[in-house]
């Protein structure tokens, strides 16, 4: 179909130049020369300025502001890195028509998502955000954008499943916090991360699916067989035996328990895998399980590489008391049959206590029969706790390598252990409650020596007050005003959620914590409900997004180099 309307004649087209004109929502620029009158968007697809205002030269339009350049003929950009869209052309009787009509959104789709994958690859973060509000304008859902992001991302992953694919996963569900247009923005954030993790590296070798029942049997002993091949970091073997499990028929249940019992043989990567994993069963929801196999095999080479935190000196005092306790880890499971808690002494010993009275506290909770879930409720609180009490000047300091980032994770892995438990109360899953009672008691380190009043709380009906203060860079201006909220849930949510999505952070692996750690307080503040001290989570995440951040790590690394060059080595610590 076209729409053919008379715009301006013929004779009114200046020899030198372009002229301006509407029709409804398009602002062309049109251009006489020697080969015809061509129209085309008056926006530079750079930035937008007019290219009313460009040169003609030989049939190439280039823009006065930054020197792109477009041929007429197609619009095709010979400098510069986006094509202009050009529109058809007719002259009748002294008058130029243009055809104005859009092409039909199956033809339009396709080009638009062609466009975001190249700027993608060439970490354009210009054109994501313009490609993405197109694809939005033209009622694309924001799940199938992400879900071409994610078909860029996760072959590309170098070790796996990585940040850029958690971020895609959270600033999906962030977008619905925002109306309209502003939808598109914590998409256009995941996909530049996803961009900027990933551009021009190349894609990675994926071992091809083998048949577990072939290989192994049956599909129960190709299940068994997998933690192990995860413990022997047999990668490429666990990762052909995972693709082959998910082609064979394997229950997302079966899935589920072969990669969290794997997870949680080990305090794996700083918790990474653990949250990885929710992540990545969150994202194939949203996206459909078709692409199960691009979102959850990479799973697989990154659990295998991660490090071992339960093999390092770290943990130490804590794993004498779990080699010496010889728990029945079955037997807790099965034993939650609400028994008495004490809630305050359980956080005082993960928040003030040591390794082993840590340990203690959980191991006599369970043998009390106290439900899992009334358990990782209060680790929750004690790692919003420790989120509270962190010494903010750490991050500041380029001489320690320490930061906000290590100890966010408390929170983010208590949330993903949350995930676990629900879908998967097994015994293996419950070592995952021992590691995340550890993690809060042993980033105690990083509390400040000094601590200041608690400030008091300051009332307001209004979630923006909280905004703003996160925006103000006022960590405790953040936290009394979530503590004084007495507004609706929800809004409280959006202005994290806000702060999160509109954080100003540059660095990537920065920009996937901020949103991350405000999505695990948003679940772990919902999953509280009404007890006391439920809103601990949000104003944990409002004091870490008001709070200024670290993003270069120059002087560190280099200290870090002297030391090194010098031979003295890191990792011992002394007593444990």
């Amino acid at each position: 179909m076209s729409d053919w309307v008379s715009t301006v004649s013929y004779d009114s087209l200046p020899d030198v130049g372009g002229k301006l004109v509407s029709h409804l929502d398009k602002r062309l620029a049109l251009f006489r020369t020697p080969a015809g009158v061509f129209a085309t968007d008056n926006r530079c697809p750079h930035e937008g300025y007019a290219l009313v205002r460009g040169d003609v030269r030989e049939d190439v339009l280039t823009c006065a502001w930054h020197n792109w350049k477009f041929r007429l003929a197609d619009g095709e950009c010979l400098f510069g890195g986006e094509n202009v869209r050009m529109y058809p052309t007719e002259v009748r009787d002294g008058m130029v028509f243009v055809d104005v009509q859009d092409a039909p959104n199956e033809i339009v789709r396709p080009q638009l998502f062609r466009s975001l994958l190249d700027a993608m690859g060439e970490i354009d973060v210009g054109r994501i955000a313009r490609d993405t509000m197109r694809l939005q304008r033209i009622g694309t859902p924001l799940d199938e954008v992400v879900r071409e992001g994610v078909r860029y991302a996760a072959p590309r992953a170098e070790y796996g499943w990585d940040h850029s694919l958690a971020t895609l996963t959270d600033c999906l569900r962030l977008a619905a916090m925002f109306e309209g247009p502003l939808r598109s923005l914590p998409i256009v954030q995941g996909l530049t991360v996803a961009s900027q993790d990933q551009v021009r590296r190349p894609l990675r070798p994926q071992p091809e699916p083998i048949d577990p029942v072939a290989a192994y049997g049956s599909l129960d002993d190709g299940l068994a067989a997998f933690p192990v091949l995860v413990d022997d970091e047999r990668v490429d073997e666990a990762e052909a035996l995972f693709r082959g499990l998910l082609a064979a028929g394997a229950s997302r249940d079966q899935l589920q328990h072969a990669l969290l019992s794997a997870i949680t043989d080990h305090f794996l990567s700083y918790g990474h895998p653990m949250i990885f994993c929710q992540k990545a069963f969150e994202l194939v929801d949203a996206i459909g399980w078709a692409e199960a196999d691009t979102v959850l095999a990479p799973l697989v080479p990154d659990m295998t590489w991660g490090t071992r935190y339960d093999r390092l000196p770290y943990m130490r005092r804590f794993l004498r008391e779990w080699d010496a306790s010889q728990l029945d880890l079955a037997g807790l499971v099965a034993r939650q049959n609400g028994g008495a808690f004490d809630e305050p002494g359980y956080r005082r010993a993960l928040l003030d206590g040591s390794p082993e009275e840590a340990f203690g506290a959980l191991r006599t909770a369970l043998e009390s029969g106290v439900a899992v879930r009334r358990l990782i409720d209060q680790t929750s609180r004690a790692a919003a706790e420790r989120l509270r009490r962190f010494d903010i000047d750490l991050d500041l300091d380029d001489t320690n390598e320490w930061g906000w980032l290590d100890v966010t994770h408390t929170l983010t892995y208590t949330d993903a252990l949350r995930w676990a438990w629900s879908v998967d109360p097994s015994p293996e899953v419950l070592r995952g409650l021992f590691h995340a009672a550890w993690f809060v008691q042993w980033t105690g380190r990083l509390d400040t020596r000094d601590p200041d009043p608690e400030p008091a709380a300051h009332h307001t009906e209004d979630a923006d007050d909280v905004f703003r203060a996160i925006v103000a860079r006022d960590p405790d201006a953040a936290v009394a005003l979530v503590e004084g909220y007495r507004g609706p849930a929800d809004r409280l949510e959006v202005a994290l959620g806000r702060g999160a999505a509109e954080d100003h952070s540059v660095a990537p692996i920065m920009v996937a914590h901020t949103v991350k750690t405000a999505q695990a307080a948003i679940v772990e503040s919902r999953s509280l409900g009404d007890e006391p001290g439920s809103r601990a989570p949000i104003a944990a995440a409002a004091r870490f997004l008001a709070s200024p951040k670290r993003e270069r790590f120059v002087y560190q690394a280099t200290l870090e180099a002297v030391s090194f060059v010098q031979g003295r080595s890191k990792g011992e610590v002394a007593g444990e």
